[in-house]
């Protein structure tokens, strides 16, 4: 295995970061990836809806089912990362262009309600990479990614003790666990609330409709 100082790792590490970040079409990764959490999401909540529902009343319950979904999607979110990863370990100059991933002429397969599930998706992934994007947010998924593409470098440090490359899980976690925590509490929050005012909603369309109604 190969052997770095500490001051190598940081140089090959930063340099690793500031080439993506400036070179790569960063901002359109980071809306699959979003794009690909929100719908497992989506679909989770969703599936237990409508499959659980009827005979379990904790899956109708908003806060109960939304805490599972979001769960479901952090676990998915490292999944998506992961796929990221093997594309973001290349050199950007060697990285296919972002058309190649999101063909427009794709789009438009399938049904009509299918097709308008993916803009859907597209577009809450581009406004939710945006402000991870804006939030610092690349650099840290980044670093997991530098894990992963130097996977088996040993880094010599004198005090910490040797570091060895390649634990991208555990790296990705350390850097997002904080960022989760607080969406988790919030969409939580909203999910309590909504329930509180509308306790027999299953939906957030139902529980805003039914608060609507109720003001009038």
């Amino acid at each position: 295995m190969t052997g770095w100082n500490q001051n190598r790792y940081e140089t090959e590490k930063q340099g690793f970061i500031k080439r993506r970040l400036n070179n790569s079409p960063i901002w359109g990764q980071l809306t699959l990836v979003f794009a690909a959490t929100w719908g497992s999401a989506w679909f989770s909540s969703w599936f237990l809806w409508h499959y659980f529902s009827q005979n379990h009343t904790w899956a109708s319950n908003l806060p109960f089912r939304y805490a599972i979904a979001f769960i479901f999607a952090y676990a998915c979110f490292f999944l998506a990362v992961r796929v990221w990863i093997e594309e973001t370990k290349k050199e950007p100059e060697h990285q296919l262009p972002l058309q190649d991933f999101t063909d427009g002429g794709n789009l438009g397969a399938g049904d009509g309600e299918g097709c308008l599930i993916v803009v859907a998706l597209i577009i809450i992934g581009f406004i939710l990479g945006g402000f991870f994007l804006a939030s610092g947010g690349a650099s840290i998924l980044l670093e997991a990614a530098f894990d992963a593409a130097f996977a088996g470098v040993v880094v010599r440090r004198p005090i910490l003790g040797d570091l060895v490359l390649g634990d991208w899980k555990s790296t990705l976690l350390a850097n997002t666990w904080k960022r989760a925590l607080l969406g988790f509490l919030v969409m939580l929050a909203m999910a309590t609330v909504l329930h509180f005012k509308a306790p027999q909603a299953t939906t957030i369309a139902q529980a805003v409709r039914a608060i609507l109604l109720s003001a009038h």
